[in-house]
């Protein structure tokens, strides 16, 4: 089989889709996309139908991943190209890579198009080094009786290592993002069961609210005390900070000297914490 699959990532906004996806959109012999793993605030199928000037097919999680994206192995065979345009960085996502995996074993030419990825933005917004970025987390609601502990041993991980953490919020079911106050309630919860004192009134947070759009807000302060924030939004926890990026959380969202301290010092007992995997060398 021969033929050419895009997946394309078009950014966290409409403002942030490259030329260089336009460009292969408008070429592309058929175009799909999928909102499971992110979503835009405006319709994704319709913004990019207009963007482009060609109809745009959407897909559930059920066509890519329980049948393996045969619509797009489809459209391959008959038109010779096929896109699938996804929100934010396409490769982010598991489901993305297995796709591409499984196509290329048929044959077909398979090409990432970049986008904007939450994970580079929400870290550089919060003027947090990248290289301290320890794993990524999604904070997840209960599901048939089960709340997944994953965020939370996470982030005890890192930060047990002095590393910053990323928490991406879950969507619902029905639609729409988690808010920032079911998150923390959620990782208190569990804060609650586990006793392990990861959690604390001195753990210090970087609350962002709609990375990527015009009415970005980024607020620093304790994690147990979450502002209120529009969706979709993310949260940062620092670990360790270096001076750069102490006087950076201080100086441009105003973090207290003080709060900065009680947090540093918090990650260092955590450091010492013989219930944590490990600590830096």
């Amino acid at each position: 089989m021969s033929g050419v699959l895009y997946l394309i990532g078009v950014g966290l906004s409409p403002s942030q889709v490259t030329q260089e996806a336009i460009n292969v959109l408008k070429n592309a012999g058929s175009v799909f996309a999928e909102e499971y793993t992110s979503m835009f605030e405006l319709n994704l199928g319709q913004f990019l139908t207009s963007l482009i000037g060609k109809p745009v097919v959407m897909l559930s999680r059920r066509e890519l991943e329980d049948e393996g994206g045969e619509a797009l192995i489809r459209a391959v065979k008959e038109h010779g190209s096929a896109a699938l345009v996804t929100i934010g960085d396409p490769m982010l996502a598991t489901t993305h890579s297995a796709l591409l995996a499984n196509a290329a074993q048929m044959g077909i030419k398979v090409r990432v198009i970049n986008g904007v990825s939450i994970v580079c933005s929400a870290i550089s917004q919060a003027g947090l080094s990248p290289y301290k970025l320890g794993p990524v987390a999604t904070v997840t609601y209960e599901r048939m009786g089960v709340l997944s502990t994953r965020a939370y041993e996470v982030l005890s991980s890192n930060l047990g290592n002095g590393l910053h953490t990323l928490l991406l919020l879950d969507i619902k079911d029905d639609g729409g993002f988690m808010g920032i106050d079911d998150a923390v309630n959620i990782m208190l919860r569990i804060e609650n069961e586990t006793k392990l004192g990861v959690i604390t009134g001195d753990l210090i947070a970087v609350f962002e609210s709609r990375v990527g759009w015009g009415d970005q807000v980024i607020v620093v302060g304790p994690l147990i005390n979450p502002p209120n924030l529009k969706a979709p939004s993310v949260i940062v926890v620092p670990g360790l900070l270096n001076p750069v990026e102490w006087e950076f959380l201080k100086i441009v969202y105003g973090a207290g000297e003080e709060l900065l301290k009680r947090h540093v010092n918090h990650v260092k007992s955590l450091l010492n914490n013989p219930q944590f995997s490990s600590r830096l060398q």
